[in-house]
């Protein structure tokens, strides 16, 4: 017979690792586990096994229904109760074929997800596992029979499929676009980190930026962000979202790597039938065939997996793997050959990039079509995007060119940079600003202090400067206070030097001995790893280990399967010593445990049994 008694001493036979991905998988509405026998009934617990059942295939569950109707039944028993519900539905094409050969397999997966017990071949599913089953008609989802007769739905045909030359262009519009989208992303958070409200979902104000930032409808952003997150290319950093050491990478690749490093990422993120989903209709359009053979294959986790599915059919959007939810070129031979191969197809219709611009008199930059990439992330260290389009606009002021020196450029450097991709030459106005950038540069010095209580000293020859950042109200984060002829700050030195940066002052950064060094690179999102279990899992498997354990400290052992046998009315075959020696079983059905003593209904003979229990040796569920 199954009961929590029987699953306790199969969990406590499991290893730790296994303990501590089942307790976060399935345990749920459970705030204290002490033992085995509480992890048994918490795992058989009505929410929890409607959990396990989530994941199974329609496969696995008309088999787990099988042996739900018939206890003890081997795989000839399964395999004779399928075809039976076959035949009981009739012919026609609304009936599909089992696959029988796969009976074997599937038992041994209900019994590795410890929903059935197994002994000697044959299976036998716990009480709280067929009542759930049995519950399903009333909720809407399939009976066995359902289960193991209802025909897989079939993908429309594609008649509806539009001229696909029309469709590949736009195909690579988005996919141009989007690249666009994440580097103007980068840009962004580089420029100030956005925040993440502990509900969920970008605060508001850094919402409406970035839309504006990136040229995209609001409701877009997070999908912007999300195709970014799963390439590796942002990450969280407490509640704020930065770019990664990564992002630095991706921006200095072409278009085409660009987007084949994010559509590479979104392959790689889909989920194995997902992905076989999506593959099997890389040539029909995505329509409501999709939802409904995901509500056919898993019909217990069907709004979790629909969910799933419809993130992923958003994000293809964005990235031209689809057009108006039918497959590109592209998309299709992503998902069949990989992102090298659809990135190929992609690239030959992007806009073609261009390495020169126009420089103006107004100190604007003008490139009259897409900047290639490696040019474009220079420039932007420069000059700031005012308008990003297929021909963007760049504006240099005294600000960005700060930025520029500050961040290792020279004179000379820019110079050199500027000429190179200018149509017209250096301006002469443009000229000016760059060599009175360069004078101004470390003007104002940010040192690092050790063994004071402030940590940062921002340092000038102009006092005049010093008063004005004094009472800069765009600096009251760094709360800046004067300090004989400097001023000083509690904030980090890097962190009060960015401030500078940002508010337009020619400041340098110092190390503690007055030499000027620079600062290359802002605070980045550090690539979280993911633990095994968490610290609260962890600690109910120490708690696991410290209880009563089979083969130690027996008679405690003892006594929690005998509590756990009576709680669940579950009869044991109980091996007694007696005073000669011998030992002898009984068939017992507990009703009642104390005072060291046990009280039972002898099966056999019916009658009342009271036993100590130290003369007990075993007890195992019949």
């Amino acid at each position: 017979m199954t009961s929590a008694l029987s699953l306790a001493g199969r969990l406590a036979r499991l290893s730790d690792d296994d303990l501590a991905a089942l307790i976060a998988e399935r345990v749920v509405g459970r705030t204290r586990i002490d033992d085995f026998f509480d992890l048994a009934e918490a795992l058989l617990d009505p929410a929890a096994v409607q959990r396990a059942l989530g994941p199974l295939d329609r496969d696995a569950l008309a088999v787990l229904c099988a042996v739900a109707a018939s206890p003890g039944a081997d795989e000839r028993i399964v395999s004779e109760l399928l075809k039976r519900w076959q035949q009981a539905s009739g012919d026609g094409e609304g009936r599909r074929e089992l696959r029988l050969q796969a009976i074997p397999q599937l038992l041994q997966r209900l019994a590795d997800g410890l929903l059935v017990e197994e002994e000697a071949g044959r299976f036998t599913a716990y009480q709280q596992v067929r009542d759930r089953l049995a519950a399903w008609p009333a909720e809407g989802l399939p009976d066995a029979s359902a289960l193991a007769t209802a025909a897989e739905p079939r993908p429309q045909t594609t008649a509806a499929v539009p001229d696909h030359t029309k469709l590949d262009s736009f195909a690579a519009e988005r996919a141009f676009a989007a690249v666009a989208a994440v580097a103007e992303l980068l840009a962004e958070l580089e420029r100030e980190p956005a925040r993440e409200l502990q509900k969920g979902g970008l605060s508001l104000p850094d919402s409406r930026r970035l839309t504006a930032g990136l040229g995209v409808r609001q409701e877009q952003v997070p999908v912007v962000l999300s195709a970014a997150e799963r390439a590796g290319l942002v990450g969280r950093d407490g509640n704020v979202w930065l770019p990664t050491a990564a992002a630095s990478r991706w921006l200095h690749l072409s278009t085409a790597r660009r987007w084949t490093v994010l559509a590479g990422a979104w392959r790689s993120s889909l989920a194995t039938d997902i992905r076989r989903l999506l593959l099997s209709h890389a040539h029909v359009p995505w329509g409501s065939s999709l939802h409904d053979w995901m509500r056919w294959r898993y019909p217990a986790s069907f709004a979790e997996l629909g969910h799933r599915l419809d993130a992923a059919t958003t994000a293809a959007e964005l990235l031209g793997i689809t057009v108006r939810r039918v497959p590109s070129t592209a998309g299709a031979v992503l998902l069949e050959s990989g992102p090298e191969a659809a990135a190929s197809i992609l690239a030959a219709a992007f806009p073609a990039e261009v390495d020169h611009a126009y420089l103006q008199h107004d100190l604007s930059i003008v490139s009259p079509g897409p900047l290639a990439p490696e040019l474009d992330t220079r420039l932007r260290v420069m000059a700031d995007v005012e308008s990003r389009a297929l021909a963007s606009t760049y504006r240099v002021s005294a600000a960005s060119l700060a930025r520029a020196i500050a961040c290792g450029e020279t004179a000379q450097s820019l110079r050199a940079f500027l000429g190179s991709i200018s149509l017209t030459g250096i301006p002469q106005p443009l000229e000016y600003l760059i060599t009175d950038a360069a004078a101004r540069f470390g003007r104002v010095r940010v040192r690092g202090l050790t063994g004071e209580r402030a940590q940062t000293a921002i340092i000038s020859d102009d006092d005049p400067v010093l008063g004005t950042i004094e009472v800069d109200q765009s600096l009251a984060g760094v709360a800046p206070i004067r300090d004989g002829r400097r001023l000083v700050s509690r904030l980090p030195r890097d962190i009060v030097y960015w401030a500078l940066v940002d508010a337009g002052y020619p400041a340098a950064a110092e190390d503690e001995s007055g030499r000027i060094e620079s600062v290359v690179a802002r605070h980045v999102a550090s690539p979280r790893h993911t633990e095994a279990a968490d610290d609260r899992t962890e600690e109910v498997v120490r708690r696991l280990r410290a209880a009563p354990q089979i083969g130690q400290n027996s008679q405690a052992w003892l006594s929690r399967q005998l509590d756990a046998a009576v709680r669940s009315h579950t009869t044991l075959l109980v091996s007694v010593a007696l005073p000669d020696g011998r030992e002898i079983e009984f068939s017992l059905e507990p009703t009642g445990l104390g005072g060291g003593r046990l009280r039972a209904r002898d099966r056999a003979s019916d009658i009342e049994r009271t036993l100590p229990l130290s003369s007990i040796r075993t007890v195992r569920p019949i």
